[in-house]
């Protein structure tokens, strides 16, 4: 019997492609298995930014309520675990190694009621995907959440017919894959809307291709700015609050205020995930329209946080990381780091050679920094003489390093009180720079 690790190491190497996007193989095993989601409530997230942190408030959210909960997401910073979670917690390796087991076994070996015969290779996430969803099925949850990994039309959640669709925001990212402008991507991303299907659109200006599916399939939706929204917060004397956010949404026609000043999520995911509450309240026949009562609401809103969105690793040295890794994560970011007070930012970046390098960096110059630009230790990871180049055209004080750890132990050599270490770029380069910070032993670790 196989241990985690060496699962992991199978299913990398398995297949003949890191990334095969279909869902003729998937489809056959899950049907293999039996997989039946019939009387479960399920509800797939897709989208450019904002899936896992939409994702994870849901879960929260109907924790709370009292409902058994699955969640997939990916891609995982630490550990594989964090990408398969039940009531709030992520999958024992046990657990993990028995699907596994199970799902090979299964692609492997056919049952006279599917229609091929022959042993199914499986991806990387095909593996993951199909793992998750058994573990979800046998432990009977009652809602299961599926963060889409790519696109949507042909991702592997994308085999299960959701109960409620959510499409977060739209940005270019994967272009290689999903298409050149946001208007394909978008069309992509909505491949996810099923027949009659009720879907949370969590961006503004819905995309002409996103109106059609929604129109062609009957589903019923709710829009961002038509149906819920962000607005600025006003001070008792009237004047406008600064940087003070709540949310509203439109509840039995009623507008219905939310206090976010206090989220530690963006504003715009949360109530993107407290539209999506609204239908998952009605699926279960809920009193409560937003599956939680407004104060309930209010308590959990700064008790939800995400590992690596803004997340201090340290607080001496102040080190902060952040996987942004395309243009509008990396606005947002900008944007959120400069409400920090800190004398000199030193930024270490290292990204994926899939990613706009060039177009994530000229957002991230708005902030006046020193970087430290890394290789990622991964067949798609980016060298740093690409990211030296971008970085160039806006400031002349940058390194190249082959690794993270180096590339750590230069910013905190030249760190100084108040500054603040900002790590930014990928999911491999928060994974290499958190094993680096428990290998230099350079602070007291304070994961918030």
């Amino acid at each position: 019997m196989r241990n985690l690790s060496q699962w992991l190491t199978y299913i990398e190497t398995a297949h003949t492609q890191s990334i095969d996007m279909g869902l003729a193989r998937v489809s056959i095993v899950a049907k293999r298995l039996g997989l039946d989601f019939t009387n479960i409530c399920v509800v797939t997230v897709a989208g450019t930014n904002g899936k896992g942190t939409t994702c994870r408030f849901i879960e929260q959210a109907c924790l709370k309520s009292g409902y058994k909960v699955g969640l997939y997401s990916s891609p995982h910073i630490e550990n594989f675990n964090e990408r398969i979670r039940l009531q709030g917690l992520d999958a024992a390796d046990s657990v993990l190694c028995d699907a596994f087991a199970q799902v090979h076994h299964t692609a492997n070996h056919a049952t006279n009621d599917v229609e091929s015969s022959e042993a199914i290779s499986l991806s990387y996430f095909e593996y993951a995907t199909l793992c998750a969803l058994l573990i979800f099925s046998e432990a009977n949850v009652d809602v299961c959440l599926l963060e889409v990994g790519l696109g949507g039309r042909l991702d592997a959640t994308n085999i299960i017919d959701a109960n409620i669709g959510v499409i977060t925001s739209i940005g270019l990212d994967h272009q290689s894959y999903l298409g050149d402008t946001t208007e394909l991507i978008a069309a992509e991303k909505a491949g996810i809307i099923k027949p009659a299907q009720k879907v949370v659109i969590g961006y503004a200006d819905m995309h002409d291709s996103v109106k059609k599916i929604l129109g062609n399939l009957n589903s019923k939706f709710t829009a961002r700015d038509i149906d819920f929204g962000i607005c600025d917060s006003s001070s008792q004397n009237g004047e406008q609050g600064e940087g003070l956010k709540s949310g509203w949404i439109n509840i039995l026609k009623k507008k219905q205020l939310i206090d976010l000043t206090r989220s530690c999520i963006p504003a715009q995911n949360i109530m993107t995930a407290i539209a999506a509450l609204h239908f998952i309240a009605q699926h279960f026949g809920r009193s409560e329209p937003l599956l939680l009562t407004t104060t309930a609401l209010h308590k959990l809103i700064p008790n939800v946080s995400m590992p690596g969105r803004l997340q201090t690793l340290c607080q001496s040295p102040h080190v902060v990381l952040d996987v942004a890794h395309n243009e509008d994560s990396a606005k947002y970011l900008v944007h959120q780091v400069k409400q920090i007070k800190y004398k000199k930012c030193h930024i270490i970046i290292g990204m994926l050679e899939d990613k706009n390098v060039e177009a994530t960096i000229d957002c991230l110059a708005a902030l006046d920094a020193t970087w430290y630009c890394t290789d990622l230790p991964t067949k798609r990871g980016e060298k740093a003489p690409r990211l030296i180049n971008a970085v160039n055209h806006h400031s002349q004080a940058c390194e190249a390093f082959t690794n993270v750890k180096l590339a750590l132990k230069q910013a905190i050599n030249q760190y100084r009180t108040n500054d603040m270490i900002l790590v930014v770029g990928s999911f491999v380069l928060a994974a290499e720079c958190m094993s680096a910070i428990n290998e230099l032993a350079i602070c007291s670790t304070n994961r918030s």
